[in-house]
């Protein structure tokens, strides 16, 4: 039986230029990996407040506009380090001051000028941002020690 998985949510800000909103993690299993920003899911809350609020918390930024793109269960490979059940979200425009947490950077990248960590590539693709083959970056992942399957 493995460990429960850890209701998170991330999300996609896209500006008018079709750049990408990124944050350098500094914890967890991918510290040091450019992801879109996002975390974890407190207690009775909603997913789209947990969305907006890690948002806030990593960059700086607010925004109204959340749509539901994908669920995926992350998990490490062999199971057992982590667990996670991602809720990716795509955001409308975003208002106030880049204000990274400390240790992290924020930055508004090109999609297609990217190199990115296979789990950001995953979310990329999901929305629609690059075109990539799904199964060469589920491939990564697997290299990397991850597992990560879209549930919807």
């Amino acid at each position: 039986m493995g460990i429960a998985p850890r209701p998170t949510a991330i999300v996609g800000c896209v500006d008018a230029e079709g750049r990408i909103l990124i944050v350098k993690q500094i914890a967890g299993p991918f510290a040091g990996a450019w992801l879109l920003p996002g975390g974890s899911v407190e207690g009775n809350e909603r997913l789209e407040d947990a969305a907006r609020r890690e948002l806030f918390e990593e960059t700086g930024y607010r925004l109204d506009d959340l749509i539901p793109v994908a669920q995926y269960d992350v998990r490490s490979a062999p199971a057992g380090r982590f667990h996670f059940l991602v809720s990716l979200f795509r955001g409308g425009a975003v208002s106030g001051t880049p204000r990274p947490e400390r240790g992290s950077d924020v930055s508004w990248a090109e999609p297609s000028t990217l190199d990115p960590n296979p789990n950001l590539a995953l979310t990329l693709l999901d929305l629609g941002l690059i075109e990539r083959d799904r199964a060469e970056i589920l491939r990564e992942l697997e290299e990397s020690g991850v597992e990560m399957r879209r549930l919807s």
